[in-house]
């Protein structure tokens, strides 16, 4: 008994002393094995898949140049040089703060491509779902709710976006980092504390370098909504440009091609042009002339530069439409092959039409190529519902192809990742 009593009271002593710091440390060291970026179609990646300086890919792997193995690194290293002198984990705490502010800001500001493949499939999954609610078997299990519109005009608005994406992960890492923080300087000498402050310039200067380059873009990009407005499309065109120079959201914006076209259709400062097509081609899709559509950004592809990808994203995105329009009709095999060319131009973003690639194959009887697109979905997509469909889609297609045992297991995973009301999977197990 007086054992445990000297190791109660020791305990107490050193959680008394120590709590900022464990709590601080095991927030940091569970946020890289917990989620950092909520995905609404594609698996999310954890800390110790989101790379720090690189895009993240279609399935999220290991990299050692990641948040959360960074993130770990930078801890350990303050905590062994802690016994020298406690300016270090400071200086760690410092540090980590600094990777937490830059995950928001590096895929509000520097990684467009991330944050549009956020909001690219925020816009598929309702799509999608539509989709299955229509032409599928019930499913009503939960499915989790992503804001529907963002303001992507404004850099508050951009960032705000970027924000609403990321998950525990990154919530933990901030909290550890200034429960260490707070530690680290509470345990300074008070003469060292004003100096061990001065860190924080770290953080505010990694804001300050990610958020420049927009900032000065966002300044063009109001000019040139300024000069459009008056009339004046010369500038107005000349904004633009420079907008998109500083700011890469900007660059890979479709909106900007589509203004800079309309200017220079309206004012004839250019016989052709890139965002002529454009131009032309969301005119056609907006009166649902879609092959127009394609054809005009094909033609703005074939300039190449940076408004090659831009054009190619645009044309993805309107055979989805196109191809949409054409299983309305009927037309599932031509459907099909629009919605294929689409993962061709845009491999990323268009992910979640895997789906409608799968069910249109099996409405075509093409069971073996529906399976295959189907492991294509269960393997890239972390949506619930989607992942149960597509278990019972893969029961189907087994069942077809005479493989019954591999259709029930397909149909009980179906169960097993929505059993709430999941009257597709529920029918075909019970035969019904």
């Amino acid at each position: 008994m007086k054992r445990l009593a000297v190791l109660a009271e020791t305990s107490a002593k050193i959680w008394a002393a120590y709590w900022l710091l464990i709590v601080g440390s095991v927030l940091v060291f569970a946020s890289a094995a917990l989620k950092w970026v909520y995905l609404p179609f594609s698996r999310h990646p954890f800390g110790f898949q989101l790379p720090l300086l690189r895009n993240l890919e279609l399935i999220p792997h290991f990299s050692l140049l990641s948040y959360g193995v960074v993130g770990i690194a930078v801890l350990t290293t303050g905590l062994v040089l802690r016994r020298r002198s406690a300016t270090y984990l400071a200086l760690a705490a410092a540090i980590l703060i600094a990777l937490w502010v830059a995950a928001p800001c590096q895929i509000a500001f520097q990684q467009p491509a991330l944050l549009g493949r956020l909001i690219a499939e925020t816009q598929e999954l309702p799509m999608i779902r539509g989709f299955a609610k229509t032409y599928l078997t019930p499913n009503y299990g939960p499915a989790e709710d992503y804001p529907k519109r963002f303001d992507i005009d404004t850099l508050w608005g951009r960032f705000l976006a970027a924000d609403s994406f990321l998950g525990l992960g990154w919530y933990c890492l901030g909290i550890g980092s200034l429960l260490i923080g707070i530690y680290s300087i509470a345990r300074l000498p008070a003469e060292e504390r004003m100096r061990a402050l001065a860190l924080s310039r770290i953080p505010a200067s990694v804001v300050i370098i990610l958020l420049t380059p927009s900032l000065i873009g966002q300044h063009y990009f109001t000019s040139a909504c300024t000069a459009q407005a008056q009339g004046a499309g010369e500038r107005a065109i000349t904004c633009y440009r420079r907008a998109m120079w500083f700011d890469r959201w900007r660059a890979h914006d479709i909106n900007i091609y589509e203004a800079i076209g309309d200017l220079e259709r309206l004012s004839g400062l250019s016989k052709d042009s890139p965002e002529k097509h454009i131009s032309k081609a969301r005119e056609f899709k907006e009166g649902r002339e879609y092959e127009s559509a394609v054809f005009e950004l094909a033609r703005a592809a074939d300039w190449g530069g940076a408004v090659a990808p831009v054009a190619r994203a645009e044309s993805a995105s309107t055979r989805v439409d196109f191809g949409i329009a054409l299983y309305r009709g009927g037309g599932i095999g031509t459907a099909v092959t629009q919605w294929q060319q689409a993962l061709v131009e845009e491999p990323v973003h268009q992910q979640g039409i895997t789906f409608l690639i799968a069910r249109g194959n099996y409405d075509l009887g093409r069971y073996q190529a529906s399976l295959d697109v189907v492991k294509r979905v269960l393997r890239a997509s972390g949506d619930l519902p989607i992942l149960a469909n597509a278990y019972s889609l893969a029961g189907d297609c087994y069942t077809k192809l005479g493989r019954d045992v591999e259709a029930r297991n397909s149909y009980t995973r179906s169960l097993k990742e929505d059993m709430l009301v999941n009257f597709w999977g529920m029918s075909r197990l019970t035969g019904n």
